[in-house]
């Protein structure tokens, strides 16, 4: 069954609010041990902020105002929501969060949307990332509205952080690694040895996955 989108945004909250990396490298290791192969990068990626994972070519292209314009147009919340939030924390996520809480139009949204999935996340930013040409700029726009418009606030707070790639949650590579090693019960050294092959920590976890022990040293 796929993993609900709601599942690695339940992980980031609780990574985001804990003082310590041992107690954040065994919540996400315990995460991505539920995974299926097919996620893992994607999930992966997402942890640590990116929407692709570091050797992919892919951009998004979506600047700060496509995004404001989809964020307004979706909540149809007074925008002093967000500047208000965002002089208050400093983080475009939460601020995105406090204009979600407003809306009521989302919450109408949500009743007869399914719940987004990772591969949902992953699909529409691959999406995003294809778009080019003639007119892109505006069915980039519908495509970010369409993933916005499927998203609990917690959520949206995740979307936007990915999108920009301003994730801010303390838990960088060489804790992934350690949540790697600690998920499939390899070596950290294996995993390090791995990530730098491929050149992503995220590859490293698939082949983790895929190997667990039998994983070279």
């Amino acid at each position: 069954m796929p993993t609900l989108f709601k599942s690695l945004v339940d992980v980031l909250e609780k990574v985001e609010v804990t003082k310590k990396r041992t107690l954040a490298v065994s919540i996400v290791s315990d995460f991505l041990r539920t995974l299926e192969p097919a996620e893992l990068e994607p999930a992966v990626s997402m942890i640590l902020g990116r929407a692709f994972p570091k050797w992919s070519q892919k951009t998004l292209d979506l600047s700060w105002r496509t995004l404001n314009t989809v964020l307004r147009r979706i909540t149809q919340v007074d925008w002093s929501v967000f500047t208000e939030a965002f002089s208050n924390t400093g983080d475009v996520g939460s601020a995105t969060k406090a204009l979600f809480e407003k809306t009521r139009v989302q919450r109408q949204t949500l009743l007869v949307q399914k719940q987004l999935t990772i591969g949902d996340v992953r699909n529409t930013l691959d999406t995003i990332a294809a778009t080019s040409g003639s007119g892109s700029k505006e069915r980039k726009e519908r495509l970010a509205e369409a993933l916005f418009s499927r998203a609990t606030p917690a959520e949206a707070k995740f979307v936007v952080k990915i999108l920009t790639g301003e994730m801010r949650t303390g838990f960088h590579e060489g804790l992934m690694e350690q949540a790697v090693a600690k998920a499939f019960t390899i070596p950290l050294a294996a995993v390090q040895n791995a990530s730098m092959a491929s050149g992503d920590v995220a590859e490293a976890a698939l082949l983790a996955k895929i190997g667990g022990k039998k994983s070279p040293n």
